[in-house]
Formats: C-alpha cells, sequence, structure tokens
C-alpha cells in the first residue's frame, strides 16, 4: 500500500506537467500553413527573439512569414491561433462584400478600450458605433473640410518658418542635416488639435521660440540634433500612450487580460491617462456650454471644430444624450490617430523626396503654377486630384510604399471559408492590408487567375520589376487632353484599411498629408542626407516610422541659381 502511495506521489509532477501542456499546447486549424511546433509556446518564442532584438514585428514575422508560407497561414501563440491573410483580392472579399461577417477582435477591443471603452476602434458594430459614425460624420464633409483646411495650412507654415531657423544654426554648428522625427509629431499635433477642439496646441511656435537657446549637438556624419528640447506634456502624454498600445498589440492574446491588469495600474499609465482625460474633458464641457447657448438663445450654428460639430448635432437630435465617457472616447480617437499616422506618412515622405531630385522638381513646379509661392493652401486647391495630379501622385505612392497602418485585426462571426480553407468562427485574423498592396503584382494575379479562372481584379495589377521603387508616375494616365491625370484604379494600395470599420479620419489624414508636403515642397528643396543617417530601418508602434528622418534643407532660388 505504501508503495503505491509513493508511486502516486512520484508521479504527481508528470501528471501535471501532462495536464499544463494539454491545456497550453498549440491548436492549429486544419489544413492551414504554420510554422513548424517545436515549442508549447509555438510562435511565442521567436516573436520575442524579434522583440529583443528591437527589430519591428510585422515586416520581420508576419510579412516574412507571408512570402513564405503563403498568403494565408496561421500562428500559434500558445493554445490561441491567429490567421493571418495577404491576397488583397481575399480581402475585399471578407471586409466588404462579407462586412456583417466580421467585426473588431477582442483582442482590439480591449486594448483600444485601455483609451477609452467609447472611442470607435473599441467599439462592436452596434447601434452605439453606428451612433458615434453618425454623428461624426459631418466633420469628413466637404463643408467641414474647406473651412477647417487653412489651420492645417497656417501649422504647416509654422513648420516651415521653424525650419528656417532650425537650418540656420544647422549651418553655423557646421552641420548639413538635422533630424525631423519629433517636429512632424509636433505639426500634427498642432493641427489635430485645432481641428478637434478649436484651440491652438503651439508645439511647434514654443519649440520655436526656446530653439536659440538650445543645445545643438553635431555627429560625425553631419546630422545635427537638439536634445534638450521637449515636447509639451500633452504631447508627451499621447506619445507615451501611443508606445503603450503598441506593446499591447504585440503581446499574446492570453497574456492581454493581465498585463493590461498592470498597465492601468501603474503610476506613469494613470498620471498620462489623467492629463489627457483633463485636457479632453475641459474642452468638452466648453463646447457643451456652446451648444446650449445657442440652443436656448436661438443663434446660428457656431461649430468651430469637430467637437463643436458632434456636440451641436446631438443637441439637435437627441438633447445631448452623448455620455461623457463617450465624447471622450470619440476626441481621444481624434488626438491619437489624428497626429500619429500623418507624422509617419510624412517621415517617410522627405526620406523618400530625398533620394528622388527629379520627382522633387516636377512636384515644385506644378505647385508653383497652381498656388505661386508661400502662402496657405486652400482645400479647394488640394482637396481632389484634378488641379494637382502630381501632388496626389505623390501622396498615394508615399502612402503605398511606408505602409504605416501595417493591418488590422477582425474577428470572425461565423464560420468561413477562406481562400479555399474553412475558418470557424472567433477565429482573430490579422489583415495585411498594407503589405496586400504591394504584393498585388501581374505575377501575383496571373497565379491567381491560374488558381481561380473566374478571378478579376478590381484595379490594375502593379509591375513586377519596379513595385518595391518610389515611382509616383505609376499612378498617372493620360487624360482626354493629352495631360496627365491620377487614377486610383492603377493599383492596389490599401493605407487606411477596408470595410465599414476602416479609417474614419482618412479623408481629414489624406488633406493634412497632401497641405503639409505641397506647403514644404514649395518652401524648400530637399538634399539626400548621408547614407548612415538615411537608413531604410523601421520602428513599429502603433503606426510604422522610420527609425530616423533628418532634412537637409536647399532655398529653391539657390537650387535655381546652381547655389
Amino acid at each position: 500500500m505504501m508503495h503505491q502511495v509513493y508511486k502516486f506521489e512520484e508521479s504527481t509532477p508528470a501528471l501535471l506537467a501532462l495536464l499544463v501542456y494539454r491545456l497550453l499546447r498549440p491548436r492549429p486549424l486544419p489544413g492551414i500553413p504554420h510554422r513548424p511546433i517545436t515549442s508549447i509556446l509555438g510562435d511565442i518564442g521567436a516573436i520575442s527573439e524579434i522583440a529583443k532584438q528591437n527589430k519591428p514585428l510585422v515586416p520581420n514575422f508576419f510579412e516574412k512569414n507571408a512570402r513564405e508560407l503563403g498568403p494565408i497561414y496561421q500562428v500559434l501563440l500558445g493554445p490561441t491561433h491567429l490567421l493571418v491573410l495577404s491576397d488583397v483580392d481575399e480581402m475585399e472579399d471578407v471586409l466588404v462584400r462579407r462586412a456583417k461577417c466580421v467585426d473588431a477582435s477582442g483582442s482590439t477591443r480591449k486594448i483600444m478600450g485601455a483609451l477609452g471603452p467609447y472611442g470607435q476602434p473599441a467599439l462592436r458594430m452596434d447601434d452605439l458605433w453606428k451612433k458615434h459614425r453618425r454623428l461624426g460624420g459631418p466633420s469628413m464633409s466637404v463643408k467641414y473640410l474647406k473651412q477647417m483646411s487653412p489651420r492645417i495650412s497656417n501649422s504647416a507654415q509654422s513648420l516651415v518658418s521653424y525650419w528656417k531657423e532650425k537650418m540656420a544654426i544647422v549651418g553655423k554648428s557646421g552641420g548639413t542635416c538635422f533630424s525631423a522625427l519629433d517636429d512632424f509629431e509636433m505639426c500634427t499635433m498642432d493641427a489635430i488639435s485645432e481641428l478637434a477642439f478649436g484651440e491652438q496646441h503651439n508645439g511647434v511656435e514654443k519649440a520655436r521660440s526656446v530653439l536659440p537657446s538650445a543645445r545643438a549637438v553635431i555627429d560625425s556624419h553631419g546630422g545635427v540634433t537638439f536634445p534638450d528640447m521637449k515636447p509639451t506634456a500633452l504631447h508627451q502624454a499621447v506619445m507615451q500612450h501611443m508606445e503603450r498600445i503598441s506593446t499591447l498589440f504585440n503581446t499574446p492574446t492570453f497574456l492581454l487580460r493581465p498585463v493590461l491588469f498592470f498597465l492601468k495600474r501603474s503610476s506613469s499609465f494613470r498620471r498620462d491617462d489623467e492629463l489627457i482625460r483633463d485636457v479632453v474633458r475641459s474642452r468638452i464641457e466648453q463646447a457643451k456650454k456652446r451648444a446650449i447657448n445657442v440652443n436656448e438663445t436661438g443663434g446660428s450654428e457656431i461649430a468651430d471644430c469637430i467637437l463643436d460639430l458632434i456636440v451641436e448635432k446631438d443637441m439637435k437630435e437627441t438633447g445631448l444624450s452623448y455620455k461623457e465617457d463617450e465624447l471622450l472616447g470619440e476626441m481621444m480617437d481624434y488626438l491619437f490617430a489624428g497626429s500619429d499616422t500623418t507624422a509617419s506618412a510624412l517621415s517617410f515622405g522627405v526620406k523618400f523626396l530625398s533620394k528622388h531630385p527629379s520627382v522633387q522638381i516636377k512636384l515644385h513646379e506644378e505647385l508653383v503654377s497652381n498656388f505661386g509661392t508661400n502662402r496657405l493652401i486652400s482645400y479647394d486647391e488640394v482637396g481632389s486630384a484634378e488641379k494637382t495630379p502630381y501632388l496626389e501622385a505623390v501622396a498615394n505612392e508615399i502612402l503605398r510604399l511606408a505602409q504605416v497602418g501595417a493591418g488590422m485585426t477582425r474577428e470572425l462571426l461565423e464560420d468561413m471559408v477562406i481562400l479555399g480553407k474553412h475558418v470557424p468562427k472567433g477565429t482573430e485574423v490579422l489583415f495585411l492590408t498594407g503589405f496586400a498592396g504591394r504584393l498585388a503584382t501581374k505575377s501575383w494575379g496571373a497565379a491567381k487567375a491560374r488558381g481561380s479562372p473566374s478571378f478579376k481584379p478590381s484595379k490594375g495589377l502593379w509591375d513586377d520589376e519596379d513595385v518595391e521603387e518610389f515611382k509616383p508616375e505609376r499612378w498617372l494616365i493620360d487624360g482626354p487632353d493629352g495631360q496627365k491625370v491620377f487614377s486610383s484604379k492603377q493599383g492596389y494600395s490599401v493605407p487606411f484599411g477596408l470595410g465599414p470599420k476602416s479609417c474614419f479620419g482618412q479623408k481629414l489624414a489624406m488633406l493634412e498629408l497632401k497641405i503639409i508636403l505641397a506647403t514644404i515642397s514649395l518652401a524648400f528643396f530637399l538634399n539626400e542626407v548621408p547614407a548612415e543617417l538615411n537608413t531604410s530601418e523601421l520602428v513599429q508602434k502603433l503606426t510604422r516610422k522610420p527609425a530616423e528622418c533628418y532634412v537637409s534643407l536647399v532655398d529653391w532660388e539657390d537650387v535655381k541659381h546652381g547655389r
């Protein structure tokens, strides 16, 4: 008897180990490719190794495996799995034609809910989400974008003035270029603060005021940085939150709950979150008072920003039914998404342009012939591609290559067949939207047609030979009068996602990108910086960014006279 007890106790650790293994072991979906299973953790080890090397996860893991395993594969995260899709035609089918069968994934809602449970990315496509979309709709109307475009132009002009003073200091210190990453973030934060709240953030002007006394540090390649210049408290808190959200998106699903629990209780998170909420909350109170005053006095609409538009529309329709937390979540979305995405695209843009002087010259000539020089640019001038087709082509080419928004995650609400594979309800799917546009080449189309003879692409297909090159001309076709015109049908590019839950503010983001690009191009020629300061290294935060972005500015008069 004692012998039997001893044997049982001796086997207990082995039984517990077996139980743990059965609970945590990878459970791949049948028939769908995946990496070899070499650990109980599945792919978590490989992902962790990339993170340790401080490399961006999307290109070094998800895109790499898409090339090796094909357009549909699965990532094994312990006992959970993530389906990854990079076929743009199938994406359109799932996210657009079968849109009612997918919704924001549980992990995405948990992560974005950390910023506020009522922001659109944190909501299911239910009545509350529809209400948010409806009340925010006017902010993307042509009428409002026209009204707001001078504010974007003012922010762009402030950046140009700041850069002129910065470049003068760089020249005196013996440098050739300076880091511009923080400058783009300040500029877009200034713009979105005015657009969203009607109040100036003045990040660029505050930086400009302390520039003369700032310490300039020059490296061995002529690059100058100003290490003592700090962003405003609000800007810093927003950037810190973006870092946290990025970390959460790289956390395995089954670990999200404990990680979120401890994150939201950390002193740094609470400090930044409270600062942001206090700022947004005070703006909401002011907007409500304005709306109530207009309603009581029978005055005309005074909407001067996105917040006023939403509050006044809500006042008319429901008598201010929006809860404070709902408005808070909505406006925080604008603050986060409205600054980070455009700043990342601009950082890539100046890097691309500095390596392609002929593109700069062509763009500058188009802008000068339409606008003259050194003035504010309006919506009417760049809102559509008719007047500035080359600017439209440059902006779209930047977004195609930059892949600022790497992808979007959705949860299947019912069983589906995707690329011939059965995928059960509840599966989370990562759609590599940015990568898919670069994969949609003529060879891809030919292979797709062989497997599915009825396949007809909804757009053109890119040439395999130059799909990785920066070439704005790929977006241009001959118009009726022989002039080049922009055509979005030339090929695939999905910078803002697909389907009902694609980027709500994409019209505003595109307008902001074009106005700031045009303002920079009218003011400066961008010299190519030393190769050591112009690497292709990436940083994957909430959006994809270049690891560094240096600019070397030359006045166009000096270019014309060969100086």
